[in-house]
């Protein structure tokens, strides 16, 4: 009968308790038994990693009591301070998921990572997962800013750690100097293992199919779509030389424009006299290939 009394009386909030949960509940600091209603009160947010929060007794009996329930089995202290279980961030674990956006994001390319600045922050004490994105059209002439994603059970923050990385992949490379508006062949150009800059690269000897040089270029240049224009080569009105294939037999037939035309383009072509016409596209200067007779 006495250890019953003891046990109904003893219901104690500690005067000091660290947790490490994203809200707070009444249950979080006092051991209610299961079933217990009081249990589920709501106390607002824990504070962050590493910091605390002072309860003041009387807020936490008028949390109760506006709920409309009992306080008198309780011992509260004047105040309970509530502190969030924290770790130092690990700087290994940050580093691997860097290593790993890396190797995600350049499949292809070489790269070593030099440095990585990371902060000494205080994060939940429970395991973090981290993942790290590399911004999509980072210059790595300069340290770039990578973000780190940090997940927990109710725990989530982000932030950036500089990050001084030399990456490396195969790219198309000038061997030869090329002039301005002349066009570039495939004997002017190499795959190399080349420094990855700011901005796209030309990815296949493909791309330079009709295209020229948009200025003087010299041996060593990485090829990039700036250094490169489409000039027309039909212009509207002009007699251009229209190609047929069937059965392995090909005719040609002198044809008009009907409009201005790069490489690839489809344009309609009329005949020189007489009603009818048909579209074609451009494969070379003043020179089409058909897609259909109208």
């Amino acid at each position: 009968m006495i250890a019953a009394l003891l046990l109904a009386c003893c219901l104690a909030a500690p005067a000091d308790i660290t947790v490490d949960t994203e809200a707070l509940t009444l249950g979080t600091i006092i051991p209610f038994p299961p079933g217990d209603a009081r249990a589920s009160i709501g106390l607002g947010y824990s504070p962050q990693p590493g910091l605390a929060r002072r309860f003041l007794k009387p807020e936490l009996v008028a949390k109760i009591t506006t709920a409309g329930l009992k306080t008198d089995d309780l011992e509260i202290p004047e105040s309970v301070l509530v502190h969030r279980r924290a770790q130092t961030l690990d700087a290994e674990q940050v580093k691997a998921a860097v290593q790993q956006a890396f190797a995600r994001q350049y499949p292809s390319a070489v790269f070593n990572i030099v440095s990585t600045d990371i902060p000494q922050i205080q994060v939940s004490g429970s395991a973090l997962d981290v993942t790290a994105t590399i911004p999509a059209r980072a210059d790595f002439s300069a340290p770039v800013f990578v973000r780190i994603d940090l997940k927990g059970p109710g725990f989530s923050r982000s932030l950036f750690v500089r990050t001084l990385a030399e990456v490396q992949q195969p790219q198309l490379v000038l061997k030869n100097p090329v002039a301005a508006n002349a066009q570039i062949g495939k004997d002017d150009v190499e795959w190399q293992i080349a420094p990855l800059h700011a901005g796209p690269s030309v990815g296949s000897m493909e791309k330079l199919q009709g295209f020229v040089a948009s200025r003087d270029l010299q041996p060593g240049q990485v090829l990039t779509p700036d250094m490169l224009y489409s000039p027309l080569l039909v212009r509207k009105g002009e007699s251009v030389t229209v190609r047929a294939t069937a059965g392995g037999i090909t005719i040609a037939a002198t044809m008009r424009a009907k409009s201005d035309a790069r490489f690839g383009d489809t344009i309609a072509v009329e005949h020189l006299s007489g009603p009818g016409g048909t579209s074609a596209r451009v494969i070379g200067t003043r020179t089409l290939e058909t897609l259909g007779v109208k």
